[in-house]
């Protein structure tokens, strides 16, 4: 396995381009080979939506064993490789955002103008949306 350019990943700046990377790297790791053979965006949506809400049990399951805050699994590794090690909450939470960003480029939607209006939305909202919780 080559060691990843740190310097390089952190020169990515904008939410366009962490998510141009993210998209480019799922591609070459397989995970969209299925587009080759058909899948259409609809099932696509299905399948990676499933991997996202595992991402999300994962991030819950940090929770309930008290590791959240810990060492992730995979923090060993990352420093051999030159990377920081991760807790299992930041391990969790950047493999969502790297989900959405892959998905999100799949299917052509600009994920950083679409967060900057949602955003601008959000702030004219009431205290928590006028809801409880």
């Amino acid at each position: 396995m080559d060691k990843p350019n740190w310097t390089e990943l952190q020169e990515l700046k904008t939410i366009d381009q962490l998510a141009d990377a993210a998209h480019e790297n799922a591609k070459s790791k397989g995970f969209h080979d299925s587009k080759e053979r058909g899948e259409t965006d609809e099932q696509f949506v299905i399948m990676h939506s499933n991997l996202l809400h595992e991402e999300v049990s994962e991030l819950f399951s940090s929770v309930r064993t008290g590791t959240f805050n810990e060492p992730c699994d995979k923090a060993e590794k990352m420093e051999l490789l030159g990377l920081p090690p991760l807790t299992c909450a930041e391990e969790e939470y950047a493999d969502i955002v790297i989900r959405v960003f892959d998905q999100c480029r799949r299917l052509g939607i600009n994920i950083q103008w679409a967060i900057q209006a949602k955003h601008g939305y959000n702030t004219t909202r009431a205290h928590m949306h006028g809801k409880r919780f």
